[in-house]
Formats: structure tokens, C-alpha cells, sequence
């Protein structure tokens, strides 16, 4: 089974959509909760738990509330379980943002958008913004109030079409690369209607 990242600003969400999916107790279970420590010692634990066989499930499960806490080395040791997860296993992780992970992670995960978040009701805007030109995508992010809201989705939104293989071409791995660290910007207090003026500018064709 394919492991899935959960995705939300709302940490609160997250833990609501794990704790309706899982019984956290269950000895199949190995769980990490937000503020937990995560680096390569916790990798090789998950990677161990899922060696042995299940006691009375029909697969072991891990959960990881904020998986962005994985160190990189952590993340790098959970490759190839992500890549390849026993029969019956399941993964839940948990992030407020996709920019914490590896795009080596990320790629090897189902994204999951928390209903009600403000990245899943910006991408009917965002399919509309791409059939604008220029000049009509300047002026609508001049006007739009959810500036960071705005680019968290288009990260998601490129990182589905790349997966999907809806836009084909190395453009559109090369843009989801630069949403990425243009996240990271953000972060670092780079002004964010000058980042979104220029990702409009680099952004692959829709039209």
C-alpha cells in the first residue's frame, strides 16, 4: 500500500483525520506525535517495525503526525520503505506544508489535501489564474488577500499534474522545483507578491 501525506496548516486537522482512520493504541501501530523527536534512530525503529510480522492485524502501521520533523538523514533512511512498503502496511504522515520533505519523499506518497484548508479551495482560482496572461495574473495577485495561502497551492497544484503526468515536459519538474524554494523564501520573510509575480512569469503554458 502506498503511503499517504496528509496535508494541512491545521495541525488540529490532521490529528482528527488520523485518529478516525486508526485506533492509535493497537499493538500494529507504531505512532510519533507532533513534537516528537525524528531523527535516524526513530528511521531505523519504523524501519524495523515493519520487518516483523503484524500480531493481529493483517499489516503493521505507522503514523506520523508531523512528519516534518524527520531530519533529512531520517527521511533518507525511510526511502525505500516508502518506496516499497510491506503487503497490507499503512503510512500516515502529517505536514502543515510539503516544503519540510524531500521532493525524493514526496514523489513516493499519495498527497492527501485536508478538506476545508485554504489550498483546496484556491485551486479552481489557480485553474483559472493559468489561463490568464500576464498582465491579468499581476492584477489578480495584486488583489488577492491569501498571498501565502496562494503559493502553498500552487505547489500542490504542480506537484499533482507532475504525478499525474498531465503536463508533460521537464518545465513543469523544473517550476515544482522552484515553488519549493520559492517557499523556502517566503519563509525567510522575501516579500511574497514580488515571489508570486515572478513564478507567474517562469510558470509553464496552460493556456
Amino acid at each position: 500500500m502506498i503511503a499517504r501525506l496528509l496535508i494541512s496548516p491545521d495541525l488540529e486537522a490532521i490529528k482528527k483525520a488520523i485518529n478516525s482512520s486508526l485506533d492509535l493504541n493497537h499493538p500494529d501501530v507504531l505512532f510519533f506525535g507532533s513534537g516528537s523527536k525524528l531523527g535516524i534512530e526513530q528511521a531505523r525503529q519504523i524501519n524495523k517495525h515493519f520487518s516483523m510480522k503484524p500480531y493481529s492485524a493483517k499489516g503493521r502501521a505507522l503514523v506520523l503526525e508531523d512528519a516534518s520533523s524527520l531530519t533529512f538523514d531520517a527521511q533518507n533512511a525511510l526511502l525505500k520503505l516508502l518506496e516499497e512498503p510491506p503487503e497490507e502496511a499503512l503510512l500516515l504522515l502529517g505536514a502543515k506544508s510539503e516544503s519540510d520533505l524531500l521532493p525524493t519523499v514526496i514523489s513516493r506518497c499519495q498527497i492527501v489535501i485536508l478538506k476545508g484548508t485554504p489550498a483546496a479551495s484556491l485551486q479552481h482560482d489557480i485553474e483559472k489564474l493559468l489561463q490568464l496572461d500576464i498582465e491579468e495574473r499581476f492584477e489578480y495577485i495584486e488583489k488577492c488577500k491569501k498571498r501565502e495561502e496562494l503559493l502553498h497551492a500552487l505547489t500542490i497544484y504542480f506537484r499533482e499534474q507532475m504525478l499525474l503526468q498531465l503536463t508533460n515536459g521537464r518545465g513543469i519538474v523544473d517550476f515544482v522545483k522552484q515553488l519549493l524554494q520559492a517557499e523556502e523564501w517566503a519563509a525567510q520573510n522575501v516579500n511574497i507578491r514580488a515571489i508570486l509575480e515572478y513564478l507567474m512569469l517562469v510558470c509553464p503554458s496552460q493556456r
